[in-house]
């Protein structure tokens, strides 16, 4: 190939240009080829990049005697391969930009256009237009994350691949470390050697090559020693260790190119040339690619310290090209690789007893936790533990305290992890009241985890494992909060609201049963006390229930905050601005809350809505809808709804109630009321506002709407919409009794709680899945998970043919990803607890996340803990749930010849906090 024979190519091409003319005219310029005109087969390629081989081996038909082939405009780097053997069918095409065509280098970059390959038998000619267009050929790098104490593994070798490095030994690598005093002061230094692991970095060429290129690359970071967290001098923990460095990787102690004592251990191949920067290390170097290499690497060393630390960067950059045609990116402009350094020390999490990362804690009291340890070490690991930076609770509201050698608990935030140790003990006191305080309205909680800060840079301690952290509620309410007292108001429903305000709804027995909802601080006090009904009208017992709301609304352009509770209750007498429409009627109320009101008077009535039949109407739940706002009512009634069927006995009704402007005023709106029944008694224990189709939940002695009764008494659900009227029933059972008293749409199904004297267990089929029971002595309780399709998913049961007692569960409650089942016991329900025949509460964690559908022998798998209080006379009535810090319960306690209803607290271990 001569790229100087071009003249004298582009010289024929002119003559065969002519020829070509001239055989248009005399054949009158016809557009259509004959078939023995000379043709070019084939499109060259159009890209070429510098230093790299341009080649086509094209081909040609046609014509009368043996083919020429010339080019017409093409770059001085490209040329037809020259060839005596004029027979052949085709013609090689060749060339090297920057080059071949005298050396041009970056001057060949650019798009040529209308380049021609001519093909001629003398006579006539064809001819293949093309376009080139000529690219750098690129330089990247391609790294994966690091860990210390770990070798990259070797690439499998290739032809176009350099042979590997050396990777199968350990390095070594020395350094100095500082010591630090217990503030942090630079107090000292000390020499270190460290084995290193190699690693290494792809250096990858876009297109092979035709010359050796020579690339000059260096490790960098952002690590600068001389910035430090503001307020602390130079010479301190604060500055290598701080917020600036504390992701950085330091160049000669965490990374080098190669370590200081790893030449004989770690050989270097040809292709690396390592050298040292101003301090000795080496940090740079040069790296080879031959001819037709594309994949190379560089071997670098990860220095495998003893040092808890974050995942740490760094950068490889590829300075320079030294010698061949490459390019520093697509641009020249220029490569870097991010160098992720994972750290390979033990992690610690911090744990309850139980396992879980969940506790609450009274202010006064101390409880026992376990630090966990996992990870290769080799000797004793040091844990020191504090709060993290999310903590509300602070250094003075905790205290860590260790067992001595003489087994004593003494003050120390530093866990010992001798050698083949993995659990640690410790122990976290609150301060007491005296000592304790906090002016929230919210309890404080402590997010315990490793004091990192401390640790940073110190050898022999362990990192914290990913979302380790150990949350304690610190609860303030240290006693029962007693709800009823010479006034003699009777609680029926709890829940819990913004800022842990706690809500109780229910009658002042000395005035008319006048309905109440009181709401409370967590620290006990009385906040607000609601007048729902009015004192002069009589009630008789009516049983209100409950529910609060926090939903995000638009206030002019602005999303904020609402904070509203409904309540609802059953009343045949007349009340002011409303008449009693026959029997029992369903009054409900909205309430706002208003931060800028008077102290006392926070919340206030938006509307009191009353409907009902001519019978008796009964809610049994309100729920209020997050979404837009609706207020849903689940109940019972005699009467017949309007528009609605009435099966006989007792119907379940549920409705809906939106709130509408009406001028300046906001008033409630009836949008629907659905009846379902059978003909015989439904009672209705729960619903649901989760979803925009509200739920209700209950049992039958009959056969719901189309549905077919299994025994004596059924649950049934369904759920209802306000657009075509539709209602989905589901009733389910088996040959035995299931009562339900509690419901809830939560953790991805349907949780239903109910009592019976049956262990129950899931029969799968190919198509279906299918509820089975069996009679056991006594009464249990069961909880059962179904789809809102009417599917069974889940069954756990409590029954036990070593009790004679009998469980009552009244109340089912989500906590923290579980379920908490409450009411009494006359049994050994809890371990320790005695089968006395005398009622005491009962609560319960599941865990449905552990629960094997193919395992209800087996409740060790979701039955997470049992309490039983040993308080005679009483039981848990209902729940609520603080945060998922606190497990709120109502309990009644028989006391002489009455009942004192009181607020007791129990954490997610199932520990009473007051």
């Amino acid at each position: 190939m001569r790229a100087d024979s071009l003249p004298s190519i582009a010289s024929l091409a002119r003559c065969y240009g002519l020829l070509l003319l001239l055989a248009m005219i005399t054949t009158g310029c016809k557009t259509e080829k004959s078939s023995d005109d000379p043709t070019v087969l084939g499109v060259p390629p159009t890209e070429a990049y510098l230093g790299v081989e341009y080649y086509y081996n094209f081909g040609a038909y046609g014509g009368e005697r043996i083919l020429d082939f010339s080019l017409t405009n093409a770059p001085s780097w490209l040329a037809l391969e020259e060839t005596s053997n004029k027979a052949r069918p085709g013609i090689i095409m060749r060339g090297v930009p920057g080059l071949s065509g005298g050396n041009r280098g970056d001057e060949d970059l650019g798009k040529i256009t209308n380049i021609n390959l001519i093909t001629t038998d003398g006579e006539r000619a064809g001819v293949q237009p093309f376009d080139i267009e000529v690219k750098r050929n690129p330089l990247s790098l391609d790294a994966d994350t690091f860990t210390e104490g770990q070798t990259t593994d070797a690439p499998e070798a290739r032809d176009n691949r350099c042979e590997a490095p050396e990777l199968g030994e350990t390095g070594s690598h020395s350094y100095s470390v500082n010591i630090y005093d217990s503030e942090g002061v630079v107090t000292d230094t000390e020499a270190r050697t460290t084995e290193t692991r190699p690693v290494l970095v792809r250096v990858l060429l876009d297109q092979p090559s035709v010359t050796r290129i020579d690339v000059a690359f260096e490790l960098s970071s952002a690590f600068d020693p001389g910035v430090c967290d503001q307020g602390v001098e130079p010479e301190h923990q604060r500055c290598e260790e701080g917020d600036a460095n504390r992701d950085e990787a330091i160049i000669g102690k965490d990374i080098v190119a190669l370590g200081s004592g790893s030449e004989g251990a770690l050989p270097v191949p040809d292709y690396l040339n390592y050298q040292q920067d101003e301090n000795g290390i080496y940090s740079k170097g040069v790296i080879t690619l031959e001819p037709g290499i594309t994949e190379c690497y560089i071997r670098l060393e990860v220095v495998d310290d003893t040092l808890p630390e974050p995942s740490e960067a760094s950068q490889l950059i590829l300075t320079e090209v030294r010698s061949g045609l490459a390019a520093l990116g697509p641009s020249d402009s220029g490569v870097k690789a991010s160098l992720i350094i994972d750290d390979n020390e033990p992690l610690v999490r911090l744990e309850t007893v139980g396992g879980r990362q969940r506790d609450a804690l009274s202010v006064g009291a101390q409880r026992q936790y376990v630090a966990v340890l996992s990870g290769d070490r080799s000797g004793t690991i040091r844990v020191k533990l504090g709060e993290t930076e999310d903590s509300l609770a602070k250094a003075g509201d905790y205290v860590i305290q260790v067992r001595n050698n003489e087994g004593e608990w003494v003050d120390n935030d530093i866990l010992r992890f001798p050698m083949g140790v993995g659990r640690v003990r410790f122990r976290v006191k609150i301060p007491g009241e005296e000592e304790y305080s906090n002016a929230g309205m919210d309890d404080r909680f402590l997010l315990l985890g490793v004091d990192q800060d401390y640790q940073a840079g110190r050898e022999g301690f362990a990192g914290a494992a990913d979302a380790g952290e150990l949350r304690i509620n610190i609860n303030e309410l240290v006693t029962p909060l007693i709800l009823n007292g010479v006034d003699e108001f009777i609680p029926t429903d709890i829940v819990v609201g913004h800022q842990g305000r706690l809500y109780v709804a229910g009658y002042d027995d000395l005035n008319n049963d006048q309905v109440l909802v009181r709401i409370f601080d967590q620290k006990g006090d009385l906040l607000q006390e609601v007048a729902v009904s009015d004192g002069t009208t009589a009630l008789d017992k009516p049983d209100p229930v409950l529910h609060f709301a926090q939903r995000q609304v638009t206030q002019g352009s602005t999303r904020v905050d609402r904070f509203e509770f409904a309540v609802a209750f059953a009343t045949d007498a007349d009340m002011p601005g409303y008449t009693s429409r026959g029997g029992m009627d369903v009054v409900a109320s909205l309430y706002w809350y208003d931060s800028a009101a008077a102290a006392g008077s926070e919340y206030s009535n938006v509307w009191t809505f009353r409907s009902g039949t001519s019978a008796d109407d009964v809610p049994r739940w309100v729920g209020i809808n997050k979404d837009n706002g609706f207020v849903a009512i689940a109940g019972e009634t005699s009467g017949r709804w309007a528009g609605e069927p009435r099966a006989g006995g007792i119907d379940s009704f549920l409705q809906r109630i939106d709130t509408v402007t009406d001028g300046d005023n906001l008033v409630p709106r009836l949008a629907w009321t659905r009846q379902v029944g059978s003909s015989q008694d439904e009672a209705v224990v729960s619903g649901s506002s989760v979803n925009a189709s509200p739920y209700l939940f209950g049992s039958t002695e009959g056969a719901v709407a189309t549905q077919i009764s299994a025994g004596s008494q059924d649950l049934f659900f369904y759920n209802a919409t306000n657009t075509d009227g539709t209602i989905n029933v589901y009733q389910r059972g088996t040959d035995g009794s299931e009562a339900l008293v509690d419901g809830i749409n939560n953790l991805n199904n349907l949780w239903l709680l109910g009592n019976s004297d049956r262990l129950y267990t899931i029969e799968k089929t190919d198509e279906s899945k299918h509820l089975n029971s069996e009679p056991v002595a006594g009464s249990t309780g069961f909880v059962f998970g179904y789809s809102s399709s009417g599917d069974v998913n889940v069954v756990f049961s409590y029954a036990d043919s070593s009790r004679t007692g009998k469980e009552n569960f009244a109340a089912l409650l989500a906590f923290d990803e579980d379920l908490i089942a409450a009411g009494s016991s006359t049994g050994a329900f809890a371990e320790g607890a005695a089968d006395s025949g005398v009622e005491q509460p009962i609560i319960a964690r599941i865990s449905p996340a552990d629960f094997d559908a193919n395992n209800n022998d087996n409740p060790g798998s979701w039955d997470s803990w049992r309490v039983q209080p040993a308080i005679n006379g009483a039981n848990i009535t209902a729940l609520a749930n603080y945060r998922d810090d606190e497990i709120v319960t109502l309990v009644r306690e028989t006391v002489g010849a009455g009942n004192e209803w009181k607020v007791v607290l129990f954490s997610g271990e199932g520990l009473r906090l007051n």
